[in-house]
């Protein structure tokens, strides 16, 4: 405490001086796409022994990286006690336990529909075995659950609505939000409790997104057969990092899945291998948010996550999955209560079913550190960032 105490001291002045200063708007990096989930297993995250393998044959097995992952950075904390929230002088567990329920959301249990709920069914089957995949498993959360899974040739991917007003279309990685031309399948606009299934025909990356508009720019689309990169530096383990110190928000959404997933090795490793080289680059920060929500989804599932690395969520029928706040968006609505109004970059769209957002570049997101340390959406990452480290 000896140490701690002149640092503090200078945090608690130098935020005195930060809150009297202009704050310039901030673009936000977060943008949406679709990544197709369709997996036997669920998603490739190889393991040193496993990868040359798994090179040579497909493989339905999730393997984890297990020495790859970088060290998240520390981070230094902005002095509480000055700012504008008021925490009633209480312990960083309160604080983060607080900001997380102002603007989050305790988890939600979800049950599958069954044949008695009034379900409808469209697509075609095949032979092989079938992979679910739950489409915003609850009003408001913009997610594919789980975000990108493996499957084979003849494989099932079923997708179930857990909320209302969304899709299921197929784009590609250059243009995740936008139709593709190429074998194209789209469900419509659907409510809970519908369901779409497609037969996988290919082992190469699918991609697919939400074409309702505003989902994909806000992080909704998935994966089927996702590219895999073992310890290469655009994989979403190597990439965390330089994520992270450019966005505050990655920065925070990684430190509170560290402490969810502490007591699970195989979540804390999952989608880690997934290469983010075929993804503009814009669209990188919503893959990596989209791996974090699903590692925090099985760490409150640890029971669908099998040994083999699957995730297997035939068993919601008998026991309801618990889905769990989105933190990415919970810090997004921080700035929005605190009266920030990110704009939403992305590239411009050809043929997409979602109308263009305000334009922006991602290089003007990433070089808007300044600005997004002055807002209060930076303040409240990063202080949930420090708070979580501080509380283990």
């Amino acid at each position: 405490m000896v140490f701690i105490a002149p640092f503090l001291g200078a945090a608690v002045l130098l935020s005195g001086f930060v809150s009297a200063l202009p704050r310039p708007y901030s673009q936000d990096s977060a943008i949406g796409e679709e990544v197709a989930v369709s997996a036997p297993n669920g998603i490739p995250i190889t393991d040193t022994i496993e990868l040359a393998s798994n090179d040579q044959k497909w493989s339905s097995e999730v393997v984890y990286a297990t020495s790859t992952s970088e060290a998240w950075p520390a981070q230094s904390s902005p002095a509480y006690g000055s700012g504008s929230s008021d925490w009633g002088g209480k312990s960083y567990d309160d604080c983060v336990s607080q900001c997380l329920a102002t603007y989050g959301g305790p988890s939600k249990p979800y049950t599958p529909p069954t044949p008695t709920s009034g379900q409808q069914e469209e697509g075609s089957h095949g032979n092989g075995a079938t992979h679910t995949v739950i489409v915003a498993p609850s009003q408001g959360v913009l997610r594919y659950v789980p975000f990108a899974v493996n499957a084979s040739v003849g494989d099932t991917i079923k997708f179930v609505w857990g909320a209302n007003n969304h899709t299921v279309t197929k784009s590609s990685a250059l243009t995740p939000c936008n139709k593709t031309s190429d074998a194209l399948f789209t469900s419509g606009v659907h409510d809970k409790d519908f369901i779409f299934t497609q037969v996988v025909n290919t082992t190469d990356p699918v991609y697919f997104y939400c074409g309702t508009p505003g989902h994909c720019q806000k992080g909704m689309f998935g994966i089927i057969n996702p590219p895999s990169a073992f310890g290469a530096a655009t994989s979403v383990s190597r990439s965390l990092s330089s994520l992270g110190s450019s966005n505050p928000d990655i920065a925070a959404y990684a430190s509170y899945t560290s402490t969810q997933t502490k007591t699970n090795l195989a979540a804390s490793k999952w989608g880690g291998n997934i290469d983010l080289a075929g993804l503009p680059d814009w669209a990188h920060e919503s893959a990596a948010e989209n791996v974090l929500y699903t590692r925090n989804f099985l760490a409150s599932n640890g029971e669908v996550l099998k040994e083999n690395g699957a995730i297997d969520l035939s068993s919601a029928g008998s026991t309801p999955l618990m889905i769990p706040q989105d933190v990415g968006a919970a810090l997004n609505n921080a700035g929005a209560a605190y009266g920030y109004e990110p704009s939403t970059p992305q590239p411009s769209a050809s043929t997409s079913e979602a109308p263009a957002a305000p334009s922006g570049t991602a290089e003007s997101v990433l070089n808007n550190g300044a600005g997004a340390l002055a807002s209060p959406k930076a303040f409240v990452a990063l202080f949930v960032a420090v708070a979580t480290f501080l509380a283990l």
